[in-house]
């Protein structure tokens, strides 16, 4: 009997270990679940989307998704290509209400420009601010006219705001091009961007990033897009 008595002790014991053991476990997983769950929340009120489809009216201002975390810093245009010369894309930054010019026109907006010309084979970019409006060709400083990739075919582009305290510094990324990959935030960096430029005239000119982002496609049958990815958070 007293035999009996400790085997039904050790029996006991080694249950009670094991419901504490599960019970452990089970609470550890749900403890992840969750710091998961909120992880990816986290991650998603930086990030919206802008489709452009049929809806979207060649040649206006239409106004950009912004993150639930704040305005967008950080942009990726998929699926963008030249369809014929002399069409471009514009996206501006900065603004309390929607743009009736393409060149910013008062201190805090900035513009990014994205087409080809008829005089070039190359495609143009570049970067504005009231300063700063006007781009010539062959121009490496706020913009360039790369040979590195054509709007011939579909292409994946990329640009960050980055800095808050002074004039932004812009960086432009092609996905394939040296190396760099839109998605993929540790492979965009200083030295493989097509453009990265601080130089502005006026290094107090900085960024309003409280207000709205709008964008124009001068002619959606010469220049198109799929998708505008914003980011509330810039790179580098």
């Amino acid at each position: 009997m007293k035999l009996l008595n400790q085997i039904l002790k050790i029996g006991l014991i080694v249950s009670i270990s094991f419901l504490t053991f599960h019970c452990e476990q089970t609470d550890s997983q749900n403890e992840n679940t969750i710091f998961l769950g909120l992880l990816a929340a986290s991650e998603a009120s930086k990030k919206c989307e802008t489709v452009i489809d049929a809806t979207y009216t060649s040649g206006s201002y239409a106004q950009l998704c912004t993150p639930q975390s704040g305005p967008g810093r950080f942009f990726i245009f998929e699926g963008m290509k030249a369809l014929g010369d002399n069409g471009y894309f514009y996206l501006f930054l900065g603004y309390s209400q929607t743009p009736t010019s393409s060149t910013p026109n008062a201190s805090g907006q900035y513009s990014f420009v994205a087409g080809k010309s008829v005089s070039s084979a190359n495609p143009y970019v570049w970067f504005r601010n009231l300063e700063y409006g006007n781009y010539q060709g062959g121009q490496a400083d706020s913009g360039a006219n790369p040979t590195s990739f054509s709007l011939s075919s579909d292409q994946e582009i990329c640009i960050s705001f980055s800095g808050t305290s002074t004039a932004p510094t812009t960086y432009l990324w092609v996905t394939g091009v040296n190396s760099a990959n839109c998605k993929i935030r540790s492979s965009l960096q200083k030295e493989n961007a097509v453009v990265n430029y601080s130089a502005w005239p006026n290094s107090a000119n900085v960024l309003n990033s409280n207000n709205q982002s709008y964008f124009r496609f001068s002619n959606t049958s010469l220049l198109k897009a799929s998708k505008i990815v914003v980011y509330s958070e810039s790179i580098l």
